[in-house]
């Protein structure tokens, strides 16, 4: 902070990024112990690392303007949230940056901000992140940032002239509360004797940006585990994932009338509460619209009340998931001709990549468990395509909000196919037909995914009870479709566990994708065992080497 805005009681640019950068530099100090937070028993708890890489490159953006001479608390926020959606990774780093966007919206193209104007611009922080996830769940870092907004407005409201700094600690007070209470709103938190990763993450940013506004060092203090007293428990546990449908897609052009400008905020909110898989994108003059829903004439009727419409195609989604063909497609060319969607995926190692390519993959980003990759990077390979329409797999849980922010950064048309595992994927791309245009590939593929069951055979990292299931380190775990179902001493006996447990007596197809730590001798074994023990349906083995997983199984 400059010696000019302390005397006002107001923060400048350089403040502003003092505090980003205390808040990246503690949550660097604590990155493990949030990941160890994760409630699954699985080595891919890595929303610390996610957040961290996250404001690593949101703090490279803010860096590079400072020095271009940038001092603009609005300027520099602005470019912090532009760097945060480009290096999102996972979930929580999606979240983080928009959280940081509307941090930057809320301060609008101001110099400097006083009290209530970062009171304001933590609502709009909250608002934003809220609005960003089509299905928000209390007891995660929205209700931590939520309420530290809440927090922040209400002391403002008590003592208008309240310097930043005091703004920051009514903030982070409540902050550390919300965290506290994740437990009692999310019982697998409770269960598994955590508090939620993701809000940790919110509270130790807090902690940074409240140490620097302080002039203070970095606390020590280190990241609970334990969750408080447990309250009183849920009557229905609170889904995080959405259920995708399908209806019509609609598609059209909402032009500002002469004269007049769009409240794009307002339009994107009533226009994605009519339908499911929405992207809304704009700003006040023009705004694209694409959503699926049961009634388009709806969505229709809504625009029109905003502006003039352009460019409407409306197709039925429900016709062509009754026409998809069930044979597997030829590969699209390979020439570099763009004769229909090109198909971005989701994979780590030689094998998994390998099989996506062979069933029509245009290109393979690197990435998965442990490592998600970036917003930026999916971008990137959406770009170096030749096509103009690109069908996206993130093939994970925790790629699927970053892959769902590429549409709004390329001109082209990008459609994500809520793949979340790599069997999902496989079985996308065998119901793809490149012939076709890609709101047709896009229902085909979706509808594709209710037909496999993902299975996942690792090892657990730390002893955990999740769903009922008691684990301790070391031992082997089957996840079903990403939730802990069974574990045991052995291996074969926990595969055959999940298998049954996948229907697999009753399957007609069983694919095992080998782990790069399993050796060819144990695989070929435990092919033997799966044709003894499911005579019924045929057993295939792909040689997938993801790391971390013995086994990934398919079952159709």
């Amino acid at each position: 902070m400059s010696d000019r805005a302390a005397a006002s009681g107001a923060c400048d640019g350089a403040g502003l990024l003092a505090a980003c950068e205390a808040a990246g530099a503690l949550l660097a100090r604590h990155a493990e112990a949030i990941n160890a937070l994760n409630v699954f028993p699985v080595p891919d708890g890595d929303t610390g690392k996610n957040m961290l890489l996250t404001m690593r490159a949101a703090l490279d953006a803010a860096r590079a303007g400072h020095a271009a001479g940038e001092t603009g608390a609005g300027a520099l926020a602005a470019l912090v949230a532009r760097g945060a959606l480009l290096g999102s990774r996972g979930n929580s780093g999606v979240i983080l940056s928009q959280i940081l966007r509307g941090l930057a919206r809320g301060f609008g193209d101001a110099a400097t901000f006083d009290g209530a104007r970062l009171a304001a611009a933590v609502r709009e922080a909250a608002a934003t992140a809220y609005r960003a996830v089509q299905q928000p769940v209390e007891g995660t870092m929205l209700t931590v940032i939520r309420e530290a907004a809440e927090a922040a407005e209400s002391a403002v409201g008590r003592e208008p002239d309240l310097p930043p700094a005091a703004v920051l600690d009514r903030a982070l007070a409540a902050a550390r509360t919300a965290l506290a209470r994740t437990p009692d709103l999310l019982p697998r938190l409770r269960e598994a004797g955590v508090i939620d990763a993701g809000g940790q993450g919110v509270v130790t940013l807090l902690e940074g940006a409240a140490a620097a506004a302080h002039g203070e060092p970095l606390p020590e203090a280190g990241v609970a585990t334990a969750p408080a007293a447990p309250g009183d428990r849920l009557a229905d546990f609170l889904a995080a994932h959405e259920d995708d449908e399908f209806g019509y897609c609609t598609n059209l052009m909402l032009l500002a009338r002469p004269g007049e400008r769009l409240d794009f905020p307002a339009v994107r909110g009533r226009l994605l509460a009519l339908g499911a898989s929405g992207v809304v994108s704009g700003d006040e003059e023009l705004v694209k619209v694409h959503i699926h829903t049961e009634h388009p004439g709806a969505v229709l009727e809504e625009a029109l009340r905003w502006g003039e419409l352009s460019e409407i195609r409306i197709d039925n989604m429900n016709a062509q998931v009754r026409g998809v063909a069930t044979g597997r497609p030829a590969p699209p060319p390979t020439d570099g001709a763009a004769a229909g969607p090109q198909v971005v995926a989701v994979a780590s190692g030689a094998g998994l990549t390998a099989a996506l390519r062979g069933l029509g993959a245009t290109a393979v980003v690197a990435g998965g468990q442990t490592m998600n990759p970036s917003t930026a990077e999916l971008l990137r390979a959406v770009e170096a395509l030749p096509g103009d329409e690109v069908l996206l797999l993130p093939n994970n849980p925790n790629v699927l909000l970053s892959a769902r922010q590429v549409a709004g950064l390329t001109a082209k048309r990008v459609a994500v196919v809520p793949t979340r595992s790599v069997p999902q994927g496989i079985a996308a791309l065998a119901a793809a037909n490149f012939d076709a245009g890609l709101d047709d590939n896009a229902a085909a593929m979706t509808a594709a995914l209710a037909a496999v069951r993902s299975g996942e055979v690792t090892r657990a990292v730390r002893d955990a009870t999740i769903d009922g299931v008691s684990v301790t380190a070391g031992e082997v775990i089957g996840l079903l479709d990403g939730s802990l179902c069974c574990s045991g001493p052995t291996l074969p006996d926990v595969l055959l566990d999940l298998l049954d447990r996948m229907d697999a007596p009753v399957a007609e197809l069983i694919t095992l994708y080998r782990g790069a730590a399993t050796t060819e001798e144990d695989a070929a074994r435990m092919v033997e065992l799966l044709e003894s023990r499911y005579s019924a349906a045929a057993v295939e083995l792909v040689d997938g080497g993801q790391p971390h997983y013995e086994y990934l199984v398919g079952v159709e």
